[in-house]
């Protein structure tokens, strides 16, 4: 068999296969739970990011800010995540591409920043300060993988202080962090000394 006609063959079926088991469902928040399912614990990139595609047009449909910036924040995580790196997927997006035709293997990380912006955007015209202070921390980490240390430091900052409006107006606010620390302003600030922000 030609390689050419194998080629289209291996792609028809990844492309078969890439929606099998995939929950039918018009929620796009359950789209976007499922997205997280499938990129990083069954990493199946291909389904994942048709999903979160289908949840930001219909969140934009809606109007819904919330559900738009989780599906933006959501697709930010899809382009930093090291699922895409896997031999077989990197292999498959050098030379397919991407659902968003304007991302590349290459500039995977900038479309990583520019996905968590937009999220914050949406968040902002909410008020959801929790959801800006993880949005901001999370694009922090893709500035550090950037290596632009300015904006990581920022992001930072900025993340701290979401976190901070939040615990105003909620006051018993619980966060996931890591064993090693007892507080998200602990954590922040290991976070700047490591990043040389302080």
């Amino acid at each position: 068999m030609k390689p050419d006609r194998l080629l289209v063959l291996v792609v028809l079926f990844l492309g078969g296969c890439a929606a099998m088991f995939v929950p039918i469902t018009s929620d796009p928040i359950k789209k976007l739970a499922w997205a997280t399912e499938l990129l990083d614990r069954q990493k199946r990139p291909l389904p994942a990011e048709r999903l979160i595609r289908e949840a930001i047009e219909i969140c934009e449909a809606d109007e819904n800010m919330v559900c738009l910036g989780k599906a933006y924040v959501t697709y930010g995580f899809f382009f930093r995540s090291p699922t895409i790196e896997i031999a077989k997927w990197e292999n498959y997006y050098r030379h397919y591409g991407f659902y968003d035709e304007t991302a590349t293997f290459e500039n995977r990380l900038i479309k990583s920043k520019e996905y968590f912006e937009r999220g914050i955007s949406s968040y902002l015209q909410t008020k959801k300060f929790d959801a800006l202070a993880n949005a901001y921390l999370n694009l922090g980490f893709t500035y550090h993988f950037l290596g632009d240390q300015i904006n990581e430091c920022t992001s930072y900052v900025k993340s701290l202080e979401y976190h901070a409006k939040n615990v105003e107006i909620t006051h018993d606010v619980e966060v996931s962090l890591p064993p090693s620390v007892s507080s998200f302003e602990e954590y922040i600030a290991t976070l700047q000394k490591k990043s040389h922000c302080i």
